[in-house]
């Protein structure tokens, strides 16, 4: 269903009017029996919250079995939107989006003390915010956020993996940590320990023509990022992920796949700026 949400800036850099859409896909894959994975795109109708605000995308892939790994990555999406948009004017908005990750955090710890069936559960999370002139996210796990423009597309996230730390530490090469079989092993996750830090950072001004993907990583594990730079370049945001997520069951499958696009395109003459959500 598609959602308005006013969002403006400086008269220059970024834009003074821009639209943001969201188009989002997830699959169980081939092997899996239930989806673990948790999308969201938020635009609140509230007028004065979106323009305070903006509007929030995310991704959670759950762990811990069956029942775990969803309740996991529900009550991690549930939380950091709940918290993200209860801020009060004039608080810190990416130290309140951090705040809401480790409300996140200590919401999943208790609910797995709490039931000896969700014990161990946890979930990585990527959240990212777009408002005003500012573009922001917060991160746990292997989960990613991409950035694409100009037919070039990086990654923003850093993967809280054994094997990403292995490569950091010259121990594995970027290309051997691809095919090593303990890649999958997360150093961070939601609702594994009190102590948790949570990775923030600031990007550059939205520009016009800005695409941002979130995902899970049965979508990275198997698709590379001048792929993904391919799709997202040639359809329209729901499109796009749904593409995504057929080519990562074509080509593996094994995982659960989760995808989110999220486009900056410029508002329409005379059209109040607004933020569209593609289902």
């Amino acid at each position: 269903m598609p959602a308005k949400a006013p969002v403006s800036g400086p008269i220059s850099d970024p834009p003074t009017e821009y639209t943001v859409h969201a188009g989002m896909a997830s699959d169980v894959g081939r092997v899996r029996r239930s989806n673990e994975d948790a999308l969201a795109f938020v635009c609140p109708d509230d007028v004065a919250l979106r323009r305070r605000l903006g509007v929030l995308a995310m991704v959670a892939d759950g762990m811990g079995g069956h029942r775990g790994g969803e309740v996991a990555s529900t009550l991690a999406v549930d939380t950091v939107c709940r918290g993200y948009f209860a801020a009060q004017p004039g608080e810190d908005r990416l130290r309140v989006l951090e705040r809401a990750m480790l409300d996140a955090n200590r919401a999943i710890c208790q609910a797995g003390l709490a039931d000896p069936s969700l014990e161990g559960m946890g979930t990585t999370a990527t959240a990212l915010v777009i408002v005003d002139g500012s573009v922001f996210f917060a991160h746990v796990g292997d989960s990613r956020l991409y950035h694409c423009a100009d037919g070039h597309c990086r990654q923003l996230t850093e993967d809280h993996t054994l094997v990403q730390q292995m490569v950091k530490n010259g121990v594995l090469s970027a290309e051997a940590a691809r095919l090593y079989p303990m890649r999958n092993v997360l150093m961070r996750s939601l609702g594994t320990y009190s102590g948790l830090k949570i990775a923030t950072r600031s990007c550059a001004a939205p520009q016009i023509g800005d695409t941002f993907v979130l995902c899970s990583d049965g979508l990275h594990a198997s698709v590379d990022p001048a792929e993904i730079a391919e799709v997202v370049a040639s359809r329209q945001p729901r499109e796009a992920s749904q593409r995504l997520v057929e080519l990562a069951c074509e080509r593996d499958g094994s995982d659960n796949v989760s995808v989110a696009v999220v486009v900056v395109r410029p508002a329409a003459s005379g059209e109040e700026a607004a933020a569209m959500a593609d289902r």
